[in-house]
């Protein structure tokens, strides 16, 4: 299920449409420099969301492109997106976006960076879904 829902989450992102059964909950933007703790991605800034598909919630981090980057419509490029998540077979579902990690030696590296960003992930899943999709 998991790698079905990342391959549709940029689609889902960029268009912020709502299909049968998906729920996009808040998402913050977090940089680097403003986060206590260590960071664990490769960008100094991105967005974090909770998306809700078929019972399951799911946390992203995200790049932020602007819209020149985006391009238009039939020429889009769609922002990179991981699974944020302390179990390690989540991360074969964006395995194509792991550029996106900080270069760690062992999973247990990675898994340590990622949790308080989870836990902030996690959070956004507690909170109502958005009403204006």
């Amino acid at each position: 299920m998991l790698p079905a829902l990342a391959a549709s989450l940029p689609i889902l992102l960029a268009a912020e449409t709502a299909a049968a059964g998906i729920s996009l909950f808040p998402e913050i933007v977090i940089r680097k420099s403003e986060v206590a703790h260590e960071w664990a991605f490769s960008i100094d800034e991105g967005e974090l969301a909770c998306i809700s598909y078929a019972g399951s919630r799911v946390v992203f981090f995200s790049e932020i492109l602007t819209d020149a980057e985006m391009g238009e419509i039939g020429n889009m490029t769609l922002p990179r997106s991981v699974i944020v998540s302390v179990n390690p077979f989540d991360f074969l579902a964006t395995v194509e976006n792991r550029e996106l990690y900080r270069p760690f030696d062992t999973l247990e590296t990675l898994i340590r960076r990622l949790a308080p960003f989870y836990d902030m992930g996690r959070a956004l899943c507690d909170q109502p879904p958005k009403q204006d999709l």
